[in-house]
């Protein structure tokens, strides 16, 4: 059965599929490294706006510098980019990046950022973020790796598979750098390649599939007509690959079928195991999908601080040098954690003073894993698991891989192990099996658990994943911690082995939501008793063995003839038989695989526990047809009843013995002379070896530490140079932009810095300066201008002093006008660091003013125009006039400048009559909207006479607003309305 880690813990582990809160969208996490900026341009120019995913994008970072990727990004999607922030939930169709100097987790749909510890080495903040996210979102999680070096994001990516998660990875053939793709490729984890603009639409496609299966699954009933698609397919597996699956978990089951029929764009069962039965390639992917394991080095660290502190010290405290200590790792995937406990064995003899024969054996169903583990070689990642200390200590630095040390191998042996079918190891001192039994049915995790109860010594300590528990086996354990799983035997096993193995016959699926305890699962318990005890009552014991004289099955009760021997751990039969029927045994397998017939033997003696008993042997040979391997059935009966087609001859042990001993010498001489050249020719070329590697050795180490570094500043460094050139491209193009912007105005401009030396300028400010490309770079003050302007430079510093802009309408030396504006150049911290200097042409305008002007002088109406505020922009010549000739001073009182409501409202004009007041409110009304226009009559005698005039004010049809008051002198008509009222009234008297 496939182990696992706690990365890798299924959804349904524990409390099943359906007790999960569903979740709302699928998060992507992108990991990028050199040459990763135009993978995610590309990459997001393909994301629609409403995907409904959130993207978190980790990539290494230089923690001294600025990262300008949210600026960069943002012009490649219409999502939302931000830089991410501790605490912030995740939102879909929004992107967020990883700060420089961070590290970035996830927590209940949470983003989680600590600080980069400068001092740990190797930054790999890509396998950070995906292992959280893995741990996180489990079966929602989705992992992609893009352009980069090195082998960031591998393991993140395999705790994402693991997790029921979707992993891709850039096509190694559109990546800039094609280091992390390939490192990840290789562990065999990836569901999809591609080039960046076409993993969008994948990774959209899955989460909708992957949202549909998170909700609620229902009750999968299976067929009543023999015909179940599901049990079709678990057949087809154990067909090709030996492994029955019957007994694996419902819900694990269908989510990793599911998954690979998503891949094969199948909808229905059937139709996937109409796939299998004729694509054995794709079982063989379906099955390694089932034993998908990711682990790491002391993976919970509290539960390892536990065993350091309190199990070994007990295991070690009252051994003499000549036992050993035998611990079992069951489902060791690659191997990280049975070298961790070598490690802690290590650790603890050195600190006890002891020297004792420690014997690892570590077991997993998969061959691969078992060759991965054997090789003891891992990626720079562990540097995340284990201290520096131990790694200088226990590993050594190869390329970007570490390998453990020699010492610590020889104590692991490593095989590869069927629980439910192979024979246990004994004599255990110390099992771990961590996260295996939730993948197994509860009928299953019984059976297992009674055979590590059976493997173990007494007062042997069992290891287990924080999600298992003993079940019926409670109290046949000593609870040693209780959070961490750790459990002390409290008594030797003593179940016979027949008793243990889980028979041949595959137990019927258990149907989704039965009760483990139901009747039926009752009966198919029942059964396989039944069958024990007819293979027990009826026949021999009889071994199934290979041409290389490994047991494959065993069948029957040989419980009192097997034994495992202490040592390396072997299913060899010549080891696990007694010396006496070893020999003979050895020797009939020759014959019948040479000759290809049976053969048998009679009245071997053999001593067992009622005695020497005689004993019978016959070996059947026969050839599988599919695959052509050669195995031989061997029989072992005490009833020495043989069938009589069989010819057997008593057992001869003198001449049995020197034939074998003479074919054996015969074939020995052979292999000494050729193994004595052999010799010869590498001790000569293994001494210049030796020393060259000695010398090539004490070379690497320096180098290589001097690699890591180089390695982590120049990824960095990349990083850091594209985001520089995508913003240079940006910048330049701004720029073309303004020139463009500013030529086509036609606005003389001049740049100048805080020394006011010239930056750069427009064509155009050569009309009103004089100033040619040359003098970019020297002061303006050396140049000389074409306008009417003396204050020029006095200007410009009050304005860099005062920070407040200034106009001035000036005469250009041809005639023309000009609007001269000296502005502060302001940074963006709002820091002056320079002025601008623009010319607009007025001449137009100017015109247009004269002209204007001369129109209104020509009337004889006193005029004055107000802007909004009432304040006096304009009179003419009239208004002018008529303030000089009544008052000395009373042109600067109502002249340019000047408002005319406040002069309305002076205490001379107030007291003079109500005319003033009036004029005030009627104005206001119209500056405020209310009126469009006021008209008013008023006398305005002076000493010399008597005259009244005529205001009226209307409102100014212009954006800005404003009144045009105009005040005619009616003195002539008043006079002649009072000399018309005079005679009507003299006349009425008379």
């Amino acid at each position: 059965m496939p182990p696992a880690s706690p990365e890798s813990v299924p959804a349904d582990a524990g409390a099943g599929t359906e007790d999960r809160p569903e979740k709302s969208c699928c998060i992507v996490g992108l990991g990028a490294s050199a040459g990763g900026l135009e993978a995610l341009q590309r990459f997001f120019d393909a994301v629609p706006g409403d995907s409904d995913l959130a993207y978190v994008v980790v990539q290494h970072l230089s923690p001294v510098h600025k990262s300008l990727m949210v600026d960069l990004l943002a012009k490649h999607t219409a999502m939302e980019v931000v830089q991410a922030t501790d605490g912030v939930p995740v939102q879909r169709n929004t992107v967020y990046l990883l700060p420089p100097g961070k590290h970035l987790t996830i927590e209940d749909c949470r983003l989680r950022l600590t600080a980069k510890d400068a001092g740990s080495g190797m930054s790999l903040p890509i396998d950070i973020f995906l292992t959280a996210l893995a741990r996180d979102q489990g079966p929602l999680a989705i992992g992609v790796i893009l352009s980069g070096t090195g082998s960031d994001g591998t393991r993140g990516l395999m705790a994402i598979k693991s997790a029921g998660g979707f992993t891709a990875v850039q096509q190694p053939e559109t990546a800039q750098f094609d280091g992390m793709p390939r490192s990840a490729l290789a562990t065999g984890q990836i569901d999809a390649t591609l080039p960046p603009d076409e993993l969008p639409a994948r990774l959209i496609d899955h989460a909708r599939k992957a949202l549909a299966r998170a909700r609620p699954m229902p009750a999968r009933q299976r067929r009543e007509d023999g015909d179940d698609p599901l049990a079709q397919i678990i057949a087809v597996i154990r067909s090709v690959t030996g492994v029955d699956f019957s007994h694996y978990k419902l819900a694990t089951l269908l989510r990793r079928i599911e998954r690979r029929m998503q891949g094969a764009g199948l909808e229905s069962m059937d139709e996937y195991a109409a796939l299998l039965r004729r694509n054995s390639a794709e079982t063989v992917n379906l099955y390694k999908e089932m034993l998908i394991g990711v682990t790491r080095f002391f993976r919970d660290e509290a539960a390892f601080r536990i065993l350091a502190d309190r199990v070994i010290p007990s295991l070690l405290a009252n051994r003499s040098p000549s036992d050993m200590i035998r611990v079992w790792v069951c489902g060791c995937a690659s191997g990280e954690e049975a070298y961790s406990l070598a490690i802690l064995f290590a650790e603890a003899q050195e600190r006890m003073g002891r020297s004792v024969d420690v014997k690892i054996f570590a077991t997993d169903i998969d061959q691969d894993s078992i060759e991965v583990a054997s090789l003891g070689e891992y990626p720079r990642a562990i540097a995340e698991d284990v201290s520096q200390e131990r790694l200088a200590r226990f590993f050594t630095a190869r390329g970007d891989s570490y390998v453990v040390s020699r010492d610590l191998r020889r104590m692991v042996v490593f095989a590869a192990h069927n629980i439910m079918r192979d024979p246990p190891f004994t004599k255990i001192d110390l099992l771990s099996c961590r996260n295996l039994l939730i993948y197994m049915d509860q009928p299953l995790q019984r059976k297992v658990l009674s055979l590590f109860q059976y493997a173990l010594r007494q007062s042997g300590f069992l290891f287990l994943g924080t999600s298992e528990t003993l079940g019926d086996l409670q109290s046949d354990f000593h609870t040693v911690d209780s959070r961490n799983k750790i459990f002390q035997s409290l008594r030797a096993g003593s179940f016979r082995l027949s008793r243990l193995l889980v028979p041949t016959v595959a137990a019927p699926l258990a149907r989704h939501g039965d009760d483990v305890s139901s009747p039926g699962m009752e009966e198919g318990a029942a059964i396989d008793e039944a069958m024990a005890a007819l293979m027990k009552a009826y026949v021999p014991p009889c071994l199934l063995v290979n041409d290389q004289m490994n047991i494959l099955h065993v069948f029957g009760d040989a419980s009192s003839l097997l034994k495992v021997p202490p040592g390396e751990a072997t299913l060899n039969v010549l080891k696990m038989l007694p010396s006496s029927v070893a020999m003979v045994t050895g020797t009939a397998l020759n014959r019948a695989f040479r000759s290809g017939e049976e053969f048998a033997l009679s009245n071997i003696p053999v001593k067992d526990r009622e005695g020497v008993v005689a004993l019978s042997l016959r070996v059947q040979p026969y050839v599988a047809r599919k695959t052509g391997r050669r195995f031989a059935l061997v029989v072992l009966d005490r009833a020495n009843m043989l069938p009589l087609s069989v010819p057997d001859s008593d057992f001869d042990l003198n001449a049995d013995a020197a034939e074998r001993i003479r074919g054996l010498e015969q074939e020995l001489l052979s292999r000494g002379e050729n193994l004595q050249a052999t010799i010869e020719e590498l001790e000569t070329a293994n001494e210049e070896l030796q020393a060259t590697n000695e010398e090539l050795l004490a070379s690497n180490e320096e180098l290589q530490s001097t690699n890591e570094e180089l390695q982590s500043v120049n990824e960095e460094l990349y990083s850091v140079n594209a985001e520089y050139q995508a913003k240079v491209e940006e910048l330049t193009e701004i720029t073309n932009d303004l020139d463009n912007l500013l030529r086509s105005t036609e606005i003389g401009t001049v740049f100048l810095d805080d020394d006011f030396v010239i930056r750069r300028f427009t064509p155009a400010a050569a009309s009103f300066i004089n100033i040619i490309p040359r003098d970019i770079g020297r002061s303006i003050a050396h140049l000389s201008t074409n306008i009417d302007y003396p204050d020029f430079l006095a200007d410009i510093r009050a304005v860099f002093g005062g920070r407040e802009p200034m106009e001035r309408h000036v005469r250009v030396n041809d005639g023309r006008w000009v609007l001269t504006r000296i502005l502060p150049y302001l940074t963006d911290k709002n820091q002056v660091a320079g002025v601008v200097v623009t010319f607009v042409d007025v001449t137009d305008t100017k015109q247009a003013q004269e002209r204007l002007q001369n129109v209104l002088d020509s009337l004889p109406e006193h005029i004055a125009v107000t802007d909004r505020d009432g304040r006096i922009v304009m009179v003419n010549a009239a208004w002018r006039s008529f303030a000089d000739r009544n008052g000395g001073g009373a042109t600067n009182r109502c002249g340019i400048g000047t408002n005319y409501l406040e002069v309305c409202l002076t205490p001379d004009a107030i007291r003079q009559d109500g005319v003033a007041r009036a004029v005030h409110d009627g104005l206001h009304r119209i500056l405020d909207g209310r009126a469009d226009d006021f008209t008013i009559e008023y006398p305005c005698h002076s000493p010399d006479e008597q005259r009244w005039f005529l205001m009226h004010a209307t409102r100014l049809n212009d954006p800005d607003g404003g009144v045009v008051v105009s005040h005619i002198n009616i003195t002539n008509r008043k006079l002649m309305e009072l000399r018309l009222d005079d005679e009507d009234g003299r006349g009425g008297a008379a």
